[in-house]
């Protein structure tokens, strides 16, 4: 009986510490794994919001063309074009009256101004090819806002842009 007693006890000597080894590969192993989790986690936020600008984008470029369509005589004349810079508000149109032209002006400074308060460096630029039926160009620009971001050979920001076409028929 003596002989059975000691083989016992040297089998369980033999394996000291195994079981402490496995927790620590197995606390590793989730380690990592919640650590590839926050990446991931991390990168679908960063992904969202390029999105949401995106979005923003197009919502944007779709105002600004039911806007040509609600001022169809303006629209057909060129009077949308906008070079992305000095656009002014003669007439508060939501107050008094306006002439097509007027009320023109006066939607591409509303839109202009929402567009540079909804995306990070947000510009804009419409352009037209005259002709029967006239043809607008949008194109909404903005920059990626995360800061320290390494891109390819691009710097700290990434530009990104949206265009939109728009034609508008003379019904008359």
């Amino acid at each position: 009986m003596t002989a059975t007693g000691n083989r016992g006890r040297a089998g369980r000597h033999g394996q000291r510490g195994f079981t402490m080894l496995e927790i620590l590969v197995t606390l590793f192993l989730l380690t990592m794994w919640l650590l590839a989790s926050a990446g991931v986690q991390s990168s679908s936020l960063q992904f969202t919001k390029a999105a949401q600008f995106r979005t923003q984008a197009v919502y944007l470029a779709a105002e600004l063309t039911e806007r040509m369509q609600a001022n169809k005589t303006a629209a057909v004349a060129g009077s949308y074009v906008y070079a992305g810079s000095g656009a002014s508000s003669g007439t508060d149109c939501t107050v008094a009256l306006c002439s097509s032209d007027d009320l023109a002006s006066f939607d591409i400074y509303e839109w202009s101004n929402r567009v540079a308060a909804t995306l990070p460096n947000g510009t804009v630029a419409v352009t037209a090819v005259v002709a029967n039926p006239i043809t607008y160009t949008i194109v909404i620009g903005w920059t990626d806002r995360r800061e320290n971001r390494a891109y390819s050979g691009s710097g700290t920001t990434e530009a990104f842009s949206y265009t939109a076409t728009r034609t508008v028929f003379d019904d008359s």
